[in-house]
């Protein structure tokens, strides 16, 4: 059977091999991010980026012209989503409809594990965007929806790394779900990181990959403090690849440190299931 440090080399050859079937990052969704981090964001080039990508321009209208925000008439053009629902939850679109084509595959092994991988991440961007609304740093939501939608990409990582190792070595023995969930757990903090620093971003994202599950984290980091936090909500209410029920989130070192009360708690619980439940995902 594969040992973690061979599978852990074959993930650094896949990262750098030409043509390897990794999970991207939109070079329009990239330009869009950059922008709308600025300061003082030129929303004109905002919307000259999407515009340039018909399935982002779809997405971003068809979340302008859901129930939740539908106005008196529908609308068509980014000009007036932007105006309709703000530039921040633009760009959250825009990062959702990027995010979204990495957890398709024609694979079945890895195609197993996409549908709850991405309900995860979406969650997770929701209530890390919650969660620092919440906890009165509102100024830190949009990154913190951002970190919570990629924190577990490192997850994709290693299911088309064991992938490839089966397609180049026709006897290497079959990677069962058992065995892939071991090394998915052990691994994807640490590929995660490798990828978002190939993939260019921020280091306060690739800091919440890489840390998301150490138990000697940075206490004073709030974004990785938010995106924690969600984690444990999903775990708790079953929204990822493992469930545990009887996890008591208010005595968590993140809940404390964020002076979360039992019934802001249940507040997320609910505001995460009602999210995921009425997500077009």
């Amino acid at each position: 059977m594969f040992e973690i440090a061979s599978i852990h080399d074959r993930v650094r050859e896949f990262l750098d091999e030409p043509g390897s079937d990794l999970p991207v990052f939109d070079r329009t969704a990239l330009l869009v991010h950059q922008e709308a981090a600025k300061a003082d964001p030129d929303t004109d080039k905002v919307i000259s980026y999407i515009v340039q990508d018909q399935v982002l321009v779809a997405e971003v209208l068809k979340v302008a012209n859901s129930s939740f925000f539908r106005g008196i008439k529908k609308i068509s053009r980014i000009q007036d989503a932007v105006v309709r629902i703000g530039l921040r939850e633009v760009v959250n679109c825009v990062m959702m409809a990027s995010q979204r084509k990495n957890y398709s595959s024609r694979n079945p092994f890895v195609q197993q594990y996409t549908s709850t991988l991405w309900k995860h991440s979406v969650a997770c961007a929701f209530g890390a965007q919650w969660l620092a609304k919440r906890c009165n740093y509102a100024e830190l939501a949009p990154e913190a929806f951002i970190a919570g939608l990629i924190h577990d990409v490192g997850k994709l990582l290693v299911l088309k790394a064991l992938v490839s190792v089966g397609e180049k070595d026709k006897d290497a023995p079959r990677i069962t779900r058992t065995a892939a969930d071991e090394f998915i757990d052990a691994m994807h903090p640490e590929c995660g990181f490798l990828l978002l620093e190939k993939w260019n971003l921020p280091e306060s994202y690739c800091d919440v990959c890489q840390n998301h599950h150490r138990p000697d984290y940075d206490t004073t980091n709030i974004m990785l403090l938010v995106v924690r936090m969600a984690n444990l909500v999903c775990r708790k209410i079953g929204i990822g690849l493992r469930e545990d029920r009887d996890l008591v989130l208010v005595t968590s070192s993140e809940a404390g440190l964020l002076g979360l009360s039992d019934i802001a708690l249940a507040e997320l619980e609910i505001a995460m299931e009602d999210h995921i439940a009425n997500a077009e995902i």
